[in-house]
């Protein structure tokens, strides 16, 4: 631009009058979060992330097989300008990319990018932008009438499943040991396992676990199934479909384990009224006083509704699930199932606020 180039703001009131309450209430912002959570997903998802660390790595070394040279420089660039990642010795000029040169330069983590691309981290993110992505993008329709959850709109059940068991993993297979330990166990009953994962975890780093899991998913049960040969744990692990809320269709030997587990299956059952959450506890009470080391852990998800938990609140109000119920709720149709809840355990610090209710059948 010469110096002759005259710069001339505008100011116009009926411009500012629409656009400037909009910067003030951070719709931009708004935006960028949107986008910006939707290229960490993306990257996670193309194999780019798992190629990152806190070392430089050359831009080769970062673009996974098939992948477009320039598409993911471009986008690590738009990364780098929310610091998720940075950049030495790139040369940005020109339009050819060839990821095996010098100039192609290198790449590596921030330590805010190592906390966004986490694993688990891209798993939070997923949960709302895959799972309940065609919800979120179906809530004019949800809320006008003109589409129906369960009948023209659906959360993906698969993404959730691999999503939710990830998060599982990171904050109850620590507890989960733990009280093994505490009561000499050594086999689980999961309840509503999905495709197995927290299971599969487990075994993986205890030769001596064992476990049963049961859901009502055909679909989720074949993938377990699938992902126990590959891991070859059949000797210590099965999978079978089958009802948590029915122990009478329960496959031979669940019932004998010493561990009975379901994670978030058993609030959808408030949306019958608190009698059938009460019934359901009472159907555990005779197998758990069967044997006084078992035990059943309920991890439930400790829902409030305010700003920590506004977000997976209207997940449940649009897709017709029981809510979530808070720990006195909790409390209240253990004891009326005639159990005892011995402790109440929860993890600070964990996007999803969950509550672990342990439960014996008391005296």
């Amino acid at each position: 631009m010469s110096e002759e180039t005259a710069v001339v703001e505008l100011n116009e009131p009926e411009v500012q009058r629409v656009w400037r309450p909009m910067a003030e209430a951070g719709v931009r912002d708004l935006a960028a979060h949107y986008v910006l959570v939707g290229a960490l997903v993306g990257t996670a998802r193309a194999g780019v992330a798992e190629r990152l660390s806190t070392e430089w790595i050359p831009f080769a070394d970062v673009v996974p097989q098939g992948a477009v040279p320039h598409l993911v420089r471009n986008t690590l660039r738009y990364l780098e300008i929310h610091e998720v990642v940075e950049s030495r010795g790139v040369r940005w000029q020109g339009t050819e990319l060839d990821p095996r040169q010098p100039d192609a330069g290198e790449w590596r983590l921030t330590a805010r990018g190592g906390a966004l691309l986490d694993e688990v981290a891209t798993s939070f993110l997923a949960f709302y932008t895959e799972a309940y992505g065609t919800v979120l993008a179906n809530v004019g329709g949800l809320l006008s009438g003109t589409v129906d959850y369960g009948t023209d709109v659906q959360r993906d059940g698969e993404s959730l499943g691999r999503r939710c068991e990830r998060m599982t993993i990171s904050f109850l297979s620590h507890l989960l040991r733990d009280l093994m330990r505490e009561r000499g166990a050594h086999s689980v009953l999961e309840m509503g396992c999905g495709t197995g994962g927290l299971v599969l975890h487990m075994a993986a780093s205890d030769p001596q676990f064992r476990a049963v899991g049961i859901d009502i998913a055909p679909e989720a049960i074949r993938l377990a199934h699938k992902r126990v040969v590959e891991q070859s744990l059949q000797d210590r692990l099965s999978f079978e479909v089958g009802d948590a809320f029915a122990p009478d269709s329960w496959p031979a030997g669940a019932a004998d384990c010493d561990v009975y587990l379901a994670v978030g299956a058993l609030h959808e059952e408030f949306r019958k009224g608190r009698q059938a959450v009460v019934d359901h506890l009472t159907r555990y009470r005779t197998l758990l006083a069967e044997d006084p080391k078992r035990v059943l852990l309920l991890a439930e998800p400790d829902l409030r509704v305010d700003s920590g938990d506004a977000e997976y609140y209207l997940m449940h109000v649009l897709t017709k699930q029981g809510f979530p119920q808070p720990r006195d709720s909790w409390l209240d149709v253990i004891a009326a199932a005639g159990l005892t809840c011995e402790r109440v355990c929860y993890q600070p610090n964990v996007e999803f606020r969950f509550a672990f209710y342990v439960i014996t059948a008391g005296r």
